[in-house]
């Protein structure tokens, strides 16, 4: 059964990503399990994938956050998970038993972590939960349930307690400017994928000498030629030595010129990287880190699925697509603007428009796939894409969310 673990990160006040809340994929889309069981096969299949990929891969150096109910609380499984890097989220539909609040008590005293999440600070939940309120280090709002226009009386509620306050499900940027106003001191949701363009920009020197190479490597892919042009930039020369160096690339060979990397990695991936180079310095900006891991995330899974549909001539645009697709949220600045400045193949300026064409499908799946909950929804709408199947789907996306924490180091200059 192939699986993979899908990540929404966890931000702070600053746009910090400080955490994951790990969502668990299977291509196993006719099991009819209980919901109970699936909780129980979530925890036993990220320990399976800890034990046999290693915990780095999956989250990096941050915190990962977990789906729990009263079956899994109960189950040994939830000893298995390092209690420095992991946390509980209590699901809503949890039933508080008095020797559901002995279990928390007593994992809370062995150092677990715990959260309440789909939080709708109605009184009814409140007076549910309260008992474990003690050993509860965030709660996690929906503001959706609870809606806009009510949600500061409804947090209200809550301020006696003094437990941190997590906006989650925050679609719109006018939803998160609401929620920064109230007493949230952390915020998750959809809209962090792609913040609100606010205003044009000039692009920057570095960037503009990515696009630049971009340029000359679609119009000659003769490496002497691409080389020199590279020796021009030193910025980026010293980024492609970090990226050759990288967990993504294992080459025996030490490095000993420009012209041995351009040889090494050729024309087309270099042209791949450099999609990736434009993101600048994404940990200077607010949710820069995650908008390109988002990116190097679709990049990945569209050249896996690319290799998969046995279009190998189309694996290098499908990873350039996937690596520019965000480029306009990063940059501030529309993508008809960004595109009039970069020359690129017509089919991949038509994936990052319109989503339309071959590599424009591979973008749309590869979306989906970073941010759905509902994975049998999301696998039966693409069902009408035949030349991959659901394991193959789920292979592809593995391997994203390694090569993402893999490159993690190598934007650092």
């Amino acid at each position: 059964m192939s699986t993979y673990v899908g990540r929404q990160p966890i931000f702070d006040k600053e746009g910090v990503c400080f955490g994951y809340e790990l969502l668990y994929r299977s291509c196993e889309i006719n099991n009819v399990a209980t919901f109970q069981d699936n909780a129980k096969a979530t925890a036993r299949v990220i320990v399976n994938l800890i034990h046999n990929i290693g915990l780095t891969p999956i989250i990096g150096h941050k915190m990962g956050y977990i789906n729990v109910d009263e079956t899994m609380l109960f189950s040994d499984a939830v000893l298995l998970l390092p209690k420095e890097y992991f946390g509980f989220e209590i699901l809503e539909h949890t039933k508080v038993s008095l020797a559901l609040y002995e279990r928390v008590k007593y994992l809370h005293s062995l150092g677990y972590r715990f959260s309440l999440d789909d939080f709708d600070c109605s009184d009814l939940i409140i007076q549910h939960y309260e008992p474990l309120f003690p050993y509860t280090e965030m709660i996690k709002v929906d503001i959706q349930a609870i809606g806009i226009p009510q949600l500061e009386a409804a947090i209200h509620k809550l301020k006696k307690y003094n437990i941190p306050l997590l906006a989650e499900k925050i679609e719109t940027h006018e939803e998160y400017e609401v929620c920064t106003k109230l007493d949230f001191l952390f915020f998750q949701g959809y809209f962090f994928e792609k913040p609100i363009i606010l205003s044009g920009q000039k692009i920057e020197p570095n960037t503009i000498n990515a696009i630049r190479l971009i340029n000359c490597i679609q119009e000659n892919n003769d490496v002497t030629y691409i080389s020199n042009k590279f020796a021009t930039c030193p910025d980026l020369v010293y980024n492609l030595l970090r990226h050759v160096n990288s967990g993504a690339y294992h080459f025996k060979q030490k490095i000993t010129s420009i012209k041995q990397m351009v040889t090494l990695l050729g024309p087309q991936k270099i042209l791949s990287w450099l999609g990736l180079f434009l993101y600048g310095e994404p940990h200077h900006r607010p949710f820069g880190d995650e908008l390109f891991n988002n990116v190097k995330f679709r990049a990945k899974t569209m050249e896996e699925l690319a290799l998969a549909c046995n279009k190998a001539e189309l694996a290098n645009k499908a990873f350039l697509t996937g690596s520019l697709s965000l480029i306009d949220a990063y940059l501030n600045i529309s993508m008809e603007e960004f595109l009039a400045n970069v020359h690129l193949d017509d089919e991949i300026k038509k994936a990052l428009l319109t989503h339309e064409g071959f590599l424009g499908e591979l973008l749309y799946i590869a979306t989906q796939m970073n941010h759905s909950c509902d994975m049998e929804t999301t696998i039966k709408a693409l069902g009408h894409y035949p030349c991959f199947n659901a394991e193959q789907l789920y292979d592809a996306c593995m391997n994203a969310t390694l090569f993402v924490e893999e490159t993690e180091h190598t934007k650092e200059t």
